[in-house]
Order: structure tokens, then C-alpha cells, then sequence
């Protein structure tokens, strides 16, 4: 019996050994292919090499070391943010056209790392078919006609920003431009889009708000570029961030709750003179239910608090310190806006800032220095464009930070391109399609652009009427990457009056 059991439990085990050949066999095709794709992979584009296979190159990427990868590598070369996490960076504009005029979807594993902030917001929003919906129910807010209408309440906070100013010329005082124009752009958004007075000029650096994003961005941005850092809070400043950001959208609940208990609500109807808040806020379907639920509103608050903020504040820092630093430009755009704007004019009009030369000074300082880093895109299966193949499901980075020598100040694309010229955006000169895209590009691009461009405009030209400016001997401009480019120490200026 017992040999009987022995030969009837070697027969199984023989019968078991083709089976386990057959794993085997499988198991190491599927590895080998593993290999040989992974292989490809890390050699599909030039890019910097890996020093650690945990991150990649994500620490290089959050250390600065990309500044110059643009011009190293090529127009279109990858980095690794850890073993299987692949960024393509896109500085062709052939390749940028096509991605952004088709609009090609926001890559999901960026983008989650904004959610704990923005929530579904515009900005931040992965589903097409969420986003179509959504850009087309945000538009009647930022039509040319209602922008140009919040100029009283942009006029009302210059005025506030120019008496600080006046203040500090008073008492020969030195005084932070980079913060002014912060708390400048956060009172005006507050007003226009919270429905909420942040006070943020008189408060100074006791400003909530400022203080709130100020624990906010710099971790957000870094939980964008590697999301597990948002998902697994072990580090104190992702905790910190966690707790501002829920401070933060409890204010912003809270506005949109006033926004409607207020009596706002009357016929739904858009007016010309409402403000944008008001109208999102009250805009209504045709079964007369709220277009925008309090969800909705609230993650599209806080995403335009932030996009109209920091980014038009820091534009407008980076812009004054270029004029300064070019005589010849400074005196041509002083002759403009001096011809343009009467000298007791204490804010400048919608009727006196229609200066071809500040545009084009404000285009070439979005070129030179402008504070945002780009787009994160995907492409659902392997695409061929202009002779390049791009892999399925990989993060492509169509990538123009600002300062940097990346496609902005690219040689192969500007002539001289790391001179501050604002010649170069003559009418007439032609500029290749996709080749510069500060606002974004395409269907995507921001659509808070012309609101930026207002206040930027009607600020600056009412600084430079109204003021000689200089900055603090010593002193230079550094570039710091947050969640935007921006002064790393501030600005200190000392202003006088001018006389004539």
C-alpha cells in the first residue's frame, strides 16, 4: 500500500512538471518583454542621467538642476520621478501647437497633487467632458464687457495702493513692492471674486489670506510633482498645508453661502455691473436651478484666488525691475504713459491705458520672467508628431518656466534671447505657433487672462505716472520657484513723488 502511494504521488508530481515548465516559460517571456520595453523606455529620449532610482531625478527637478537641461538635452527630453514615473518635456513648438490646440487631456498624476486645494476646479480638471461643461458655464463671467466693468473696484483698491506708497515717499521710508503688489491682487480678487473685503493692503503682512497661501503653495506645488507626498502627509509642512487649506475653503464656503443668502438671487439674470462672484454665484439653468452647485463654487473661488493672485502680482514685480535695470526702455515707456495720462490723475482710466508700449513691455517680461512653469499633459495611445513619437499614458511637460532656459529663452526659437527687449513684439514680427504661451495655450489657455492684463496695465501705469522708483542699493532681483516664479527676497524700493 504505502509503494502504492509513493508511485501514485510521483506520477502527480511528473504531471504537475510540464505545468510549472509552462509558468516558468511565461512568466520569463513577460519579464524579458517587461525588460526590453522599461529598457526602451529609459533610452526612448536623451535626458539626465538617474543618481538615484528611488526618485529619479525628482530631486534634481526641486533643486533647480533642470534650468539648463533645454539646452543640454534637446527640445524633447525626459526625467524620471522614480523607478516608473516618466515626465517628457516638450520644448518644440510644433509638438506644443498640436498637444495644446487639441487639447490633449491633463495628466490625472499631476494634477490630483492640486486637488486637496482646487478641488475640481477649471484649472484643475482631468475629465474632458467635466471640463467642456465647465469652461463653457464659466465663460459669460470673463467676457470682455464684464472685465472692463470691475474697473471701479480695481480703481478703489490702486487708490488704497497708491496712499501706501504716498505714505512711504512721505516718510522716505522703504517700503516691499513685491508684497504690495501682492496684497494689491489679493484685495482686488477677493473683492471681484469672493464677494469678500481681505483688507490685505492695510493689514500688510497680518493679512490671513496672504499668510494662508504663503504656508500653502511652496508644498502644494512639490505634492504636484510627486502627488504621494500630498496622499501620505508624514512630513510636517504637507500638515501644515492640509490645515491652511482647510482654514482657507471654510472662508471660501462661507463667502459663497453670503453670496446667496445676501439677496443677490434676483431674476438670474447677468448685469453688466455685477461682479463676477455675483455672477457665478447667481447664474441659474433654464429649470431655474443654480448652474454652479456650492461644490463647484468653491473649488472655482479658491482656484481663482490663486491663479489671479500671486502670478499677476510677481508679473508686475519682475516688469518693474527690467525698466529699471534699461534706462532706454524705462525713458520710452515713461514718454508713453506721460502723453497719455494727466498728472493729476491719482489712478489711471480705462480710456488712458491704451499703450502699445507697455503691452508690448509686459509681453516681453511674460517671455523673459514670467511666473508660471506650464501644462502637464497625456496622450492616450503612442502619437507621432513633426517625426517624434510620443509613449502612451506618460506625463508630457509642455514646460516655459520663466527666468529659465527653457523654451521662453530658447536660442533655437529668439534671436539673442536672454536680452530684455521688448522691440522684439513690434507689430509685424511674426512669432512661431507655439513657441511662447505665458497664459497657456489653446483651448486650455487662462481664462482669468484678460482680468490679469487689466490690472497689471492700469497699476503699473499709474506707478510710473506717479512715482520715481529705486530700489535699495545693493540690492538684486533673485528668482525663486514656489508654485510660481517668484522674488526669492522680496523687493525694497524707496519712492518720490514726482513734480512738475
Amino acid at each position: 500500500m504505502a509503494v502504492l502511494s509513493s508511485l501514485t504521488a510521483l506520477s502527480s508530481d511528473r504531471g504537475l512538471v510540464p505545468v510549472l515548465v509552462t509558468v516558468a516559460v511565461v512568466a520569463g517571456t513577460l519579464l524579458l518583454r517587461f525588460i526590453i520595453s522599461y529598457t526602451r523606455a529609459r533610452l526612448q529620449f536623451p535626458g539626465p542621467p538617474v543618481k538615484n532610482f528611488l526618485v529619479g531625478n525628482l530631486d534634481q527637478t526641486m533643486a533647480d538642476d533642470w534650468i539648463h537641461w533645454n539646452r543640454e538635452y534637446g527640445q524633447v527630453f525626459q526625467t524620471w520621478n522614480g523607478l516608473f514615473s516618466r515626465v517628457v518635456y516638450i520644448g518644440d513648438p510644433r509638438l506644443i501647437a498640436k498637444i495644446a490646440t487639441q487639447n490633449w487631456p491633463k495628466s490625472a498624476s499631476q494634477y490630483d497633487g492640486f486637488k486637496p486645494l482646487d478641488g475640481d476646479a477649471l484649472f484643475v480638471q482631468t475629465n474632458q467632458e467635466r471640463w467642456k461643461m465647465q469652461s463653457k458655464r464659466l465663460a459669460p463671467a470673463f467676457q470682455p464687457n464684464v472685465i472692463q466693468s470691475q474697473y471701479p473696484c480695481l480703481a478703489g483698491h490702486i487708490g488704497n495702493y497708491v496712499g501706501q506708497l504716498d505714505r512711504a515717499a512721505e516718510t522716505d521710508s522703504v517700503i516691499c513692492l513685491s508684497e504690495l503688489n501682492i496684497l494689491l491682487s489679493l484685495d482686488f480678487i477677493g473683492d471681484i471674486a469672493f464677494g469678500t473685503s481681505f483688507n490685505a493692503i492695510n493689514q500688510g503682512p497680518d493679512c490671513r489670506i496672504a499668510q494662508l497661501l504663503e504656508m500653502i503653495l511652496p508644498e502644494l506645488m512639490k505634492c504636484g510633482l510627486f502627488p504621494l507626498r500630498g496622499k501620505i502627509p508624514i512630513l510636517q509642512k504637507t500638515r501644515i498645508m492640509n490645515r491652511a487649506i482647510t482654514e482657507l475653503r471654510n472662508m471660501v464656503k462661507d463667502a459663497v453661502k453670503d453670496a446667496r443668502r445676501q439677496g443677490l438671487a434676483d431674476d438670474g439674470k447677468t448685469k453688466p455691473d455685477k461682479k463676477i462672484f455675483e455672477i457665478l454665484a447667481l447664474q441659474r439653468e433654464a429649470d431655474g436651478n443654480y448652474t454652479f452647485n456650492s461644490q463647484e463654487l468653491c473649488d472655482n473661488y479658491v482656484a481663482f484666488l490663486v491663479a489671479g493672485g500671486d502670478p499677476t502680482a510677481h508679473t508686475m514685480s519682475f516688469l518693474v525691475w527690467q525698466v529699471l535695470q534699461n534706462p532706454a526702455i524705462f525713458a520710452q515707456l515713461r514718454a508713453e504713459i506721460d502723453a497719455s495720462i494727466p498728472f493729476d490723475a491719482e489712478v489711471a482710466t480705462l480710456e488712458h491705458v491704451k499703450l502699445p508700449y507697455l503691452n508690448m513691455v509686459l509681453k516681453e517680461t511674460l517671455r523673459f520672467s514670467s511666473p508660471g512653469f506650464g501644462t502637464f499633459r497625456i496622450c492616450k495611445k503612442d502619437t507621432t508628431v513633426a517625426g517624434v513619437t510620443l509613449p502612451a499614458n506618460t506625463t508630457l511637460a509642455l514646460w516655459n518656466p520663466a527666468g529659465k532656459q527653457l523654451l521662453h529663452r530658447d536660442p533655437r526659437l529668439w534671436e539673442d534671447p536672454d536680452k530684455f527687449d521688448p522691440e522684439r513684439w513690434r507689430s509685424g514680427q511674426p512669432k512661431l505657433r507655439g513657441s511662447y504661451f505665458p497664459f497657456s495655450y489653446g483651448p486650455r489657455s487662462c481664462t482669468g487672462q484678460g482680468l490679469a492684463m487689466l490690472e497689471m496695465t492700469l497699476t503699473l501705469a499709474t506707478l510710473f505716472r506717479r512715482y520715481d522708483i529705486t530700489p535699495e542699493p545693493g540690492f538684486e532681483l533673485e528668482y525663486l520657484p514656489s508654485f510660481t516664479l517668484k522674488p526669492k527676497n522680496g523687493f525694497p524700493i524707496r519712492v518720490t513723488r514726482r513734480k512738475f
